[in-house]
């Protein structure tokens, strides 16, 4: 993820910088954002909350703050000795996903005086169920901006069209009104795609690199639960 996010950044300003210089020319970014009218206004919001959840994500989605390896190696050993107690103290005073999960697993097993792995891993299934689905909402919603913001740009669009026809309609010689109506439509398209574009980019590099961090706590859940159940298997052996 840190060697798609420069390119990300470099395609994103270059795509704004080009629209800007591109607007420049001929009239500033905020006469076309005053010609656009009441239509650019939701984009605009579109983009400060694509802005807002990328740097979110970025600050979020990270393999420490899910997977907290330095921790999960000092939780085997002692699972391995079956010192649960402690285990449950160390996933108490270090809280993320993953050792939430493995602390749902040890609460299950100290409800029953029996050996029973599907409850086990079912406990933790049903803990990685809650913790992992809440910060893919906020990767999810930028999918919900880039599909969206063209989709107003295109109701813009429909309705500037509209309006130039029916200037036409009513009269040929209003080259002025019925040009309005066809640039509304065209600003509308133009900004609906330089916010959706980014934001689709951003939603499918935060996908991935999630996907990656739940597979490797998937990986991890594996690991602890054989481990647990070989180490009470042995010492009912013994």
């Amino acid at each position: 993820m840190k060697k798609l996010f420069p390119s990300f950044l470099t395609l994103s300003v270059y795509l704004f910088g080009h629209v800007s210089l591109q607007a420049a020319e001929k009239q500033t970014l905020f006469d076309e954002f005053k010609d656009g009218g009441v239509w650019l206004l939701p984009l605009a919001i579109f983009a400060v909350g694509a802005l807002a959840l990328t740097i979110y994500n970025i600050i979020k989605i990270r393999k420490t703050p899910f997977l907290r390896t330095d921790i999960v190696e000092q939780i085997m050993p002692l699972v391995e000795e079956l010192d649960f107690e402690s285990a449950v103290a160390l996933c108490e005073a270090n809280p993320s996903p993953l050792t939430n999960i493995l602390k749902s697993g040890l609460d299950r097993l100290s409800e029953s005086d029996e050996i029973d792995p599907d409850s086990i891993e079912k406990a933790m299934a049903e803990a990685s169920t809650s913790e992992l689905a809440g910060p893919f909402v906020m990767v999810n919603y930028l999918n919900v901006i880039g599909s969206l913001s063209p989709m107003m740009g295109l109701l813009g669009t429909v309705v500037g069209m509209v309006g130039a026809f029916a200037t036409m309609k009513e009269s040929m010689d209003d080259a002025t009104a019925m040009a309005g109506q066809i640039q509304v439509a065209l600003l509308t398209t133009k900004y609906g795609l330089v916010v959706a574009i980014p934001s689709l980019l951003s939603y499918f590099i935060f996908k991935n690199s999630y996907g990656k961090i739940v597979g490797q706590v998937d990986e991890i859940v594996g690991k602890f639960l054989f481990v647990l159940v070989q180490s009470l298997r042995r010492s009912y052996e013994e």
